[in-house]
């Protein structure tokens, strides 16, 4: 299968790229001394590794170093090869457009996904040694919603990838799109529901309705808010569950359409 192919090809090259054991080794010692810092007792395991996470490790890093890594693992995935001359050779084995698009997706954003459960495995060991409280469970299961906040950056940047002729281009906009979403949503969509007021206000839907959707819109904020009704044990229940089924179907959206949109950028594309 040619996605197969292309997917095992990119995971095997970003895994051993030094940049990505560089990321992996950095991210890890931040989680760590965060971990450490911080490692709260005197309360239950639950409560301890919810503080952790949401309060400390979840806000100052997954939510904004995690989504820049995408960025950088992505935005060269096809402007690169489009510039050096080899997408032309990859497109002239039995390899659609679309294969190679999201063949990268799924290999670079697997070879993502693997880095952050690696930049995890030393702040896990590092409070398992410690005489703190800490819920093992609630900690992975925390890094799988970190690695998936990855893998939507790693493929909205592939798209920017696809839909650029040079790498410059996709830098800047998967960048642009970087602090849209992890700098400036909260700002923007604010005064966009505050001048457009009697707009919303003739919809059928509440001004917080409107403010809920357009905050699990933002991908990271997505990941935040089913990343802590996880750690609070109400996943997809409670009042929330409406809000977090939202957000589910958000990331859903922001890791095919992306990809798809530079597909068709790229179809038209004479290479």
């Amino acid at each position: 299968m040619s996605i197969a192919a292309i997917a095992r090809k990119d995971f095997q090259e970003t895994v051993q790229s030094r940049g990505m054991i560089a990321l992996v080794a950095l991210f890890s010692l931040l989680v760590a001394a965060f971990a450490y810092a911080v490692r709260p007792t005197g309360q239950s395991e639950q409560f301890a590794t919810e503080v952790l996470l949401s309060v400390f490790v979840g806000r100052f890093l997954v939510t904004t170093l995690v989504p820049l890594v995408g960025v950088v693992v992505g935005y060269n995935a096809v402007s690169g090869e489009r510039e050096s001359g080899s997408l032309k050779l990859l497109l002239s084995l039995p390899h659609s457009r679309a294969d190679v698009v999201f063949g990268k997706v799924v290999g670079r954003g697997a070879a993502l996904a693997l880095a952050v459960f690696a930049g995890f495995l030393l702040p896990a060991l590092v409070l398992i040694a410690a005489p703190v409280a800490f819920n093992a469970g609630a900690f992975l299961g925390y890094t799988v919603f970190a690695a998936a906040l990855g893998v939507v950056f790693v493929a909205i940047a592939v798209g920017c990838s696809a839909a650029s002729s040079t790498q410059r281009r996709a830098l800047i906009g998967g960048v642009a799109i970087y602090v849209l979403f992890v700098l400036l949503w909260g700002a923007i969509t604010g005064r966009l529901v505050g001048a457009a007021g009697p707009v919303v206000d003739a919809l059928p839907v509440s001004s917080t309705q409107v403010r809920v959707f357009l905050r699990v819109s933002n991908p990271t904020t997505a990941v935040e808010a089913l990343s802590n009704a996880f750690l609070g044990e109400q996943l997809f229940t409670g009042d929330s569950a409406n809000q977090q089924l939202s957000a589910a179907a958000m990331l859903v959206f922001w890791t095919l359409a992306p990809p798809l949109a530079g597909l068709l950028k790229f179809d038209t594309d004479d290479l």
